[in-house]
């Protein structure tokens, strides 16, 4: 990968202005432009650990809070009644940006990427059909239609929002759904923009911490080892799988620990005892897709919620008539019902992850050695490390199944 230090002069205007805000901003920290459109976070010269990088003061954060109480925030959460934070900040930055050079964050507006090639809501079919056989391609279209839908609602309900077309809208949710920050304060999630650290990418490992001051009053980015001149500075955006990252950010991580593969459920329409079990799993609609979610990494907690929904999805009536009698149905399903039980939990596991990766075009060897081609785009690269790492889990639990 190619980097160049960022010689956008609109980075040093946004520095500037943080710094007028009362913020710190280490010298020693230089944007650089990493190919393709994006940018991260690099060290101008050597780092110890443990030193304050960043130090952004609260009114040079944007808070929900603060999207709330606009104009426009106030008038949808009186006429949509709309919780969805990442909305408000959403239209907090399609106002700023309408407001131009009157905007008091136009230095914040105007350092966000004009668009998001690398993002799924980008990809042509060339790019889905790299992804034949993985559950992220439902996902993905179902949360771009919940965004038709929530643009469409609001240009209905919200006098002159209509204003700001769906690709408006859609380059303010990325904006924030790639940039946004969650942190705890006094026992309250604190969900905000924070100008420049959201430039710092997400690294397995990460060498930076973030989090509130000890006062509360501003938020600190310290470096949590030595950094080399010239090496990338990385933050966590958590434990998250590739699944995860390729959906919500547009990229994945080679070596993901993290990394999950989604299994749809299979409801049996002639079981009659169908109707107990569903409203045992708090399930009410059977026209949406569900699934369960398997690990690479050993999940003990995540294993025993899955056996337990498959026990009372295989249960027959003598095993219904168990859990119907225990004080806590979903407590005693923890634990086998039957080994008649067990065994058709087993074998249904198994046939689940055969029958899904019978799904992709391609085995895990030819993965490896299509990721060696060095001509593949970046798109690309992520789409088959994401689809690489979810075979080789099914690999497992197929095998374990059988």
């Amino acid at each position: 990968m190619s980097t160049a230090p960022e010689t956008d002069a609109a980075i040093a205007h946004l520095i500037g202005w943080l710094e007028q805000g009362g913020a710190q901003v280490s010298p020693k920290m230089q944007v650089v432009s990493t190919g393709g459109g994006e940018r991260g976070v690099f060290a101008r010269e050597d780092i110890a650990p443990g030193e304050l990088l960043l130090r952004l003061p609260r009114q040079r954060l944007v808070t929900v809070p603060d999207a709330r109480a606009t104009e426009l925030g106030r008038l949808i959460e009186a006429k949509t009644g709309f919780q969805d934070p990442n909305l408000y900040l959403s239209v907090f930055l399609l106002q700023e940006r309408e407001r131009g050079d009157a905007s008091p964050w136009k230095p914040f507006v105007d350092v966000q990427p004009p668009s998001f090639p690398t993002h799924p809501f980008s990809f042509q079919e060339r790019d889905f059909a790299l992804l034949k056989g993985s559950f992220v391609v439902e996902l993905i279209k179902l949360q771009r239609k919940g965004l038709e839908e929530d643009h469409a609602y609001l240009s209905q309900q919200i006098p002159g929002f209509a204003r700001f077309s769906f690709d408006d809208y859609l380059w303010a949710h990325l904006a924030v759904l790639t940039r946004v920050f969650g942190a705890r304060l006094n026992g309250n999630q604190v969900i905000c923009l924070a100008p420049f650290l959201d430039m710092m990418n997400d690294g397995i490992p990460w060498n930076c911490t973030w989090g509130w001051s000890p006062d509360g009053e501003s938020l600190e980015l310290k470096s949590g080892s030595a950094i080399a001149q010239g090496k990338e500075l990385r933050i966590t955006y958590g434990a998250n799988s590739n699944l995860y990252l390729l959906r919500n950010y547009g990229f994945v991580h080679e070596l993901n620990p993290n990394n999950v593969v989604m299994v749809p459920i299979e409801f049996s329409k002639e079981d009659p005892l169908m109707d107990e079990k569903r409203k045992l799993l708090g399930i009410k609609d059977l026209s949406f897709q569900h699934c369960f979610s398997l690990p690479l990494k050993p999940d003990a907690q995540r294993i025993i919620e899955l056996f337990s929904e498959l026990r009372i999805l295989h249960a027959q009536a003598e095993e219904m008539a168990l859990l119907q009698a225990a004080p806590d149905p979903l407590a005693r399903a923890r634990e086998p019902l039957s080994q008649r039980n067990e065994l058709q939990v087993l074998r249904a596991l198994g046939t689940s992850c055969a029958q899904r990766l019978a799904l992709y075009e391609t085995s895990v060897e030819e993965d490896t050695r299509l990721l060696r081609q060095e001509n593949l785009s970046w798109t690309a690269r992520n789409c088959i490390l994401l689809r690489q790492g979810e075979k080789q889990i099914l690999q497992v639990f197929a095998q374990a199944g059988g």
